[in-house]
């Protein structure tokens, strides 16, 4: 009779463990894709309309309305698309970790979700390389090229977009540690369930 109990402990113990193991990739690949989705909405969303002074003639400012967007700067553009797509790949896998058991092909599956992976990480880090080169650069300018600092006059659109980039260093963060986590679930091989219940 306990010797019963004691297989059937077992037995439990050892269905409960793949659960615990598929929730330790999915709970990174949720947060990244949220960190992804935040970072494309907001730079996404991001623009800011000011009048300035742009000459002054005697004594009567000349005064026009300018436009910061993020489709004025091509870096900005192509971060909005990585982290766009980040996000739909992370939602996609997320999908295919619930719901999509029946689609493995001979392990081929965790193969392309490893490669898969490892392109995200790579789109990502060049979005958010690009933009955060182009951030920088409207924060403090280039005296040695003539280019005019611009985060002085349109504050807000820097802070956004300074926002949109730390949600994206999280994302790529987590979405390398995604990566990592994917080819060491590629590399291991499962054991086989000892812990047979015999009636």
């Amino acid at each position: 009779m306990a010797l019963q109990s004691e297989e059937k402990l077992e037995v439990g113990y050892s269905s409960l463990q793949p659960k615990t193991r598929k929730w330790v990739l999915l709970m990174p690949r949720l947060l990244a894709f949220f960190a992804t989705a935040a970072a494309t909405v907001v730079m996404g969303l991001n623009k800011e309309t000011k009048t300035l002074v742009v000459a002054t003639v005697g004594s009567t400012p000349i005064k026009a309305s300018l436009t910061a967007k993020f489709q004025h700067t091509p870096a900005f553009v192509f971060f909005v698309i990585a982290n766009g797509l980040a996000s739909i790949h992370n939602l996609v896998m997320i999908m295919g970790d619930l719901f999509g058991q029946k689609l493995d092909y001979k392990g081929l599956r965790l193969a392309m979700i490893a490669i898969l992976d490892m392109m995200t990480v790579a789109l990502v880090s060049g979005g958010v390389s690009a933009a955060a080169f182009m951030a920088e650069l409207g924060k403090n300018g280039n005296s040695h090229a003539r280019w005019n600092k611009i985060c002085d006059k349109f504050e807000t659109f820097c802070d956004h977009g300074g926002g949109a980039l730390i949600a994206s260093f999280a994302g790529l963060i987590l979405t390398l540690i995604i990566s990592v986590m994917s080819i060491i679930k590629l590399l291991i091989k499962p054991k086989p369930d000892s812990t047979i219940v015999v009636p």
